[in-house]
């Protein structure tokens, strides 16, 4: 590149050296025409001194001056044409390529803007002197506080402390709705404050009832959370109390509620068996109530008699079955004797009137009552 602008620079010598010829060629041809016409005036006109002398001769002198002054002004032109001509071609073997024009422009441009950012920085940081020095003067303090946690510039003026931080009142948000909390209460969570609302809907607990945030007291069963007025019997609706609650489905249930709806029941009485109870006949009964149908007394020695599913006494299971002696109403567990549609023992089978015992196997009956011949015939002969 070097060697093609040297190269470059002989034309415009050239060009400067013949446009000198030229003009040296020229002044003289109009020099000699001016001769031709003027020969005594030509030398005369040449000098400044001469002009004042006369007027025709001044004329004739102007003429050639100005004719002179036109050739160099022509003159210098076509120089300054070769130059220009010259500076563009060299301009154009110099030039970088548009790739490297590109880049020096775009690398100008951000010089540009950095020094401009840099100034309008500088112009801040003067106004925001002036501005403090102007307060000072006033009368109004304007040490700075700190500096805010938010947008981590100084704080003059009111300040808020919180978290163990100092911010502008403007900049003391919530994390999650972005409104101003001010002197309201708030709530931390993560080293971030959050206004009671957002925190109560994002953090707290729900209830398991009513799905709502839980604010106060709490109640925790079942795994889960619930506000104390709505943790109550799933059947009455009752609160619990001192007795406590069961559970069945993941639903609580009050004591009488549950062993109502799901405990066992008694066959004696058909209601729930909440404690101890007694299985036998295929089903449970409470102590109470499994005691003989018809008597209604318990059981003496744990044995009873089961009369189509039901328990009775040894004498009202053999009552209902026909087996009681009709002399001494007790069961006959051996020999019988079977008259008047009902059962004796052998011994007790005796005449109603003489109290002997009817073994021969005939008697007379009257009103219910067996006789023995003579006593019936001494009594209704």
């Amino acid at each position: 590149m070097g060697k093609l602008i040297q190269e470059r620079d002989n034309p415009i010598a050239r060009c400067a050296a013949r446009a000198s010829s030229r003009a040296m060629h020229y002044l003289p041809t109009c020099r000699t025409a001016c001769r031709g016409s003027r020969p005594s005036r030509s030398m005369e006109l040449s000098s400044p001194s001469s002009s004042s002398n006369n007027n025709s001769n001044g004329s004739n002198g102007a003429y050639d001056q100005q004719y002179s002054t036109g050739q160099q002004q022509q003159q210098q032109q076509q120089l300054q044409h070769h130059q220009h001509q010259h500076q563009q071609q060299v301009t154009d073997y110099a030039q970088p390529n548009r790739g490297t024009q590109q880049q020096a422009h775009l690398t100008q441009t951000i010089e540009e803007t950095t020094i401009v950012e840099d100034s309008r920085e500088d112009q801040l940081d003067c106004m925001l002197g002036n501005l403090q020095a102007n307060m000072s003067r006033q009368g109004v303090n304007t040490v700075q506080k700190g500096c805010c946690n938010a947008c981590e510039k100084p704080i003059v003026g009111q300040v808020i402390t919180a978290l163990g931080k100092t911010w502008h009142p403007e900049h003391f948000t919530c994390n999650h709705c972005s409104q101003e909390l001010g002197t309201r209460n708030f709530f931390e969570r993560d080293g971030f404050p959050y206004c009671e609302p957002d925190y109560h809907n994002l953090f707290s607990p729900r209830c398991a009832y009513c799905n709502g945030a839980i604010l106060d007291k709490c109640v925790t069963a079942l795994d889960k959370t619930w506000h104390t007025e709505h943790f109550f019997c799933a059947q009455c609706g009752q609160q619990f109390g001192e007795d406590g609650f069961h559970e069945r489905d993941g639903k609580p249930y009050c004591r009488n509620d549950y062993f109502e709806m799901f405990a066992p029941k008694c066959n004696g009485c058909n209601r729930a068996i909440m404690e101890n109870y007694i299985s036998a006949l295929n089903s449970q009964w409470h102590p109470d109530c499994f005691v003989c149908r018809d008597c209604r007394q318990p059981f003496q020695g744990g044995s009873f008699f089961d009369h189509e599913g039901l328990p009775y006494c040894e004498t009202h299971y053999h009552a209902k079955r026909g087996s009681l002696c009709a002399g001494c109403s007790k069961p006959i567990t051996g020999r019988c004797i079977t008259a008047m549609f009902k059962k004796f023992h052998p011994e007790h089978f005796v005449c109603a009137f003489c109290l002997k015992q009817l073994n021969k196997g005939t008697f007379k009956e009257q009103k219910d009552k067996p006789y023995c011949h003579a006593c019936f015939d001494k009594i209704f002969g």
